[in-house]
């Protein structure tokens, strides 16, 4: 190389370098992107625990309308902040939830702001520069672990198995005619299951006067499930096991006491002839009371005659001549 062309030639390596460095340090990002530019919009941040795949710019969705895009993506230490740009006159809602979704299974990953279920009243909004907290955003799993674990699923031999389980089930399943019997049987009882439905409510009406009456009875049962009433169920048990070694002699006596059937027959007609005889004897007693009381005590107590006529042989009547009366009884001289 002459020495002319020298300086010529460090020009052109000076510009050729000037020129690679301007044009590595282009981003794609910084071009003006068609549409809505938000710029006189404000910025709200949201934390995700996982931003991938999510572009620059991706749209920020509200209600279904385009509210903004994504302006910044920083990682921090404990999760993602997403900047988004938010148009003017849009008011988000400071319990607002972000979540990143896809249209499609192909398609881009975008922001929807979703508001709370539940009618708690309208939230204030969130001022510029707020922060979704990383609580009220959910990260979509990812297309990949999406597809790895459909091909686990696939490669695992699960397809297999549940066809190796179908094959079981028909073998088990009872023929057609025997589910036609079964399901004309269950028909059966069904029908008269809804015939019968009074005696139903009878039986729960009955169930649930009886579940009236315990309640009633609540003392009682607390008593017999106390200590005291466990103490009376142990002394009842061991008088039943007394009572059941008694009874079978009992009963061999009663089977060989047939003899006593005419007996028993015999005295129930002498009670009975001895209730009549009763009955007699008190129409009698008064009557007996009166004799004694009336005739046979007084004069008992003051026994004395009294003469109320006397009559001659020849029909005269000597009570008015008290003295011959006394002559005659020898009573004066």
């Amino acid at each position: 190389m002459t020495p002319r062309l020298r300086p010529v030639a460090a020009a052109l390596a000076t510009v050729c370098t000037l020129t690679v460095t301007s044009c590595s340090s282009l981003d794609v990002n910084a071009i003006p992107a068609p549409g809505t530019s938000y710029d006189d919009g404000y910025d709200i941040v949201m934390k995700f625990a996982s931003a991938l795949n999510l572009p620059g710019r991706a749209k920020v969705v509200l209600d279904g309308v385009t509210v903004g895009v994504v302006s910044e993506v920083t990682l921090t230490h404990d999760d993602v902040d997403v900047t988004a740009r938010i148009s003017h006159g849009t008011v988000i809602p400071n319990d607002i939830r972000a979540v990143l979704q896809q249209a499609t299974v192909l398609g881009d990953i975008y922001v929807a702001l979703e508001r709370p279920p539940g009618g708690n009243g309208p939230a204030p909004a969130l001022a510029s520069g707020g922060a979704i907290p990383v609580d009220h955003t959910t990260s979509p799993p990812q297309l990949e672990d999406t597809i790895a674990s459909l091909a686990n699923f696939v490669s695992s031999g699960s397809i297999q198995r549940a066809q190796n389980t179908i094959i079981r089930l028909n073998r088990v399943v009872p023929s057609s005619d025997e589910v036609r019997t079964l399901t004309t049987r269950v028909t059966t009882d069904l029908e008269a299951l809804s015939s019968n439905l009074d005696s139903v409510d009878q039986l729960l009406d009955g169930a649930a006067k009886t579940a009236a009456v315990v309640n009633g009875h609540i003392p009682e049962l607390n008593y017999w499930f106390s200590p005291t009433g466990q103490r009376g169920f142990e002394y009842l048990v061991s008088s039943s096991n007394y009572i059941a070694t008694v009874l079978p002699g009992i009963g061999s006596i009663a089977l060989g006491g047939y003899w006593l059937v005419p007996f028993l027959n015999s005295l129930a007609d002498s009670v009975g002839a001895l209730q009549e005889s009763k009955v007699a004897g008190e129409a009698e007693i008064p009557k007996y009371r009166r004799l004694f009381t009336d005739y046979f005590l007084p004069v008992d107590k003051y026994p004395a005659i009294n003469i109320t006529s006397i009559t001659g042989p020849d029909g005269r009547e000597l009570s008015g001549n008290v003295q011959e009366v006394l002559r005659i009884l020898g009573a004066m001289p």
